[in-house]
């Protein structure tokens, strides 16, 4: 048992003085620094013990015992000297190593630890949900001073796209870094039409969600109260969302969920689901108002809606698709909503801007089905 665990710690141990450039420790580094610079000098040793022996008329290749007295001098200094020299150099090259690197890198890992930890202070627990468990990036780790770097940028970085009244991301997080998220995310993950799906397997969708007379809530109980809903209303979408997606605030009432689905999950049942709990849990109190439950009117499209041609329409445009569909919704009665299904591709590009412009126009060409509860 303690051999096998021996032999196991020595192979990770290995397996970290091989991997250059990610070293851990200064015995990693150490360790390969000595091992090539020994094979480097027992190839240049053999090389000028050969050479000597040449030169002095002697057989290179025979047994120690066999060498003539002089020869077998020239092999010991030759092999005392590679010692030295592979101790000198050695030693020399992880001093310098150490001071040049592993020092001032020890430096910014402790700095940037410190600023990782402050960072990720000024942020509730679901906004370090993106660095610690994305649902759209997969990206391996290898607990190196390079990730520790990696992770306070993203970290810190998600300040400037920050939302402090909702507790959510703002719109500039949506344009500026989850778009070409989603957009690498769709270009590893394209599929044929007409597959067939598999438990678990991942679709994506946009959801644009409104909150329904809000300015009536504004003007009846004032905007402090009104931004104290907003807050409810990104803790509640921040819980139901979880750790499928992300939650942007879109601006003024309206909300973006970019939610990552497994198989056989369904976008509909989802949005259901959405504005189920928004209704119970989003309620205004006090104010004289006895409890008032406030409703939302959504509107959500597949991400990508063409499947067959997955980059014609871009992530912004799908938004706009989003934002149709919640429209509908709020002339249908509010506290509802609407979704769209891909029925075929559009034939030409000048048609897909049609529908893009208009879902009703994709619904009467038979692009689109206009999906609702």
């Amino acid at each position: 048992m303690t051999l096998s665990y021996n032999l196991r710690k020595f192979r990770r141990f290995l397996s970290g003085v091989f991997a250059v450039g990610k070293w851990k420790s200064l015995k990693e580094a150490a360790t390969f620094i000595y091992i090539v610079s020994t094979v480097f000098l027992i190839i240049v040793g053999a090389f000028l013990f050969s050479f000597i022996s040449y030169i002095m008329g002697y057989e290179v290749f025979v047994p120690l015992h066999t060498m003539p007295r002089a020869q077998i001098l020239t092999f010991v200094t030759i092999f005392i000297g590679m010692v030295l020299i592979d101790i000198l150099v050695g030693t020399f090259f992880v001093w310098l190593y150490d001071k040049l690197i592993m020092m001032p890198t020890a430096t910014i890992i402790k700095e940037i630890s410190d600023r990782t930890e402050k960072a990720a202070s000024a942020f509730p627990a679901e906004m370090r949900q993106l660095v610690e468990s994305n649902p759209f990036v997969s990206v391996e780790k290898t607990g190196t001073w390079v990730d520790s770097i990696d992770t306070y940028i993203n970290l810190a970085g998600n300040e400037k796209y920050y939302d402090e009244t909702t507790g959510c991301f703002n719109r500039k997080y949506f344009q500026q870094v989850l778009s070409t998220m989603l957009k690498t995310e769709m270009m590893c993950d394209i599929r044929s039409s007409g597959y067939l799906r598999t438990y678990g397997d991942r679709s994506y969708a946009i959801f644009m969600i409104d909150i329904d007379h809000f300015k009536k809530i504004n003007d009846e109980f004032g905007h402090q109260y009104g931004d104290d809903i907003l807050a409810l209303v990104g803790k509640t979408l921040k819980k139901i969302v979880a750790n499928k997606g992300v939650v942007v605030r879109n601006g003024g009432e309206e909300f973006l969920l970019i939610v990552c689905l497994n198989y056989p999950e369904s976008m509909e049942s989802y949005a259901e689901n959405v504005r189920a709990v928004f209704a119970h849990d989003v309620r205004i109190t006090g104010q004289g108002a006895k409890n008032r439950p406030v409703t939302c009117s959504i509107g959500y499209t597949p991400f990508p809606l063409i499947s067959e041609q997955p980059t014609v329409i871009s992530v912004s445009d799908h938004v706009k698709i989003a934002d149709q569909a919640m429209y509908l919704s709020k002339t249908c009665g509010r506290n509802t909503w609407r979704g769209i299904e891909t029925l075929r591709a559009p034939v030409s590009k000048e048609e897909i801007d049609k529908m893009v412009e208009s879902i009703l126009y994709g619904e009467s060409s038979r692009y689109l089905r206009i999906l609702c509860p």
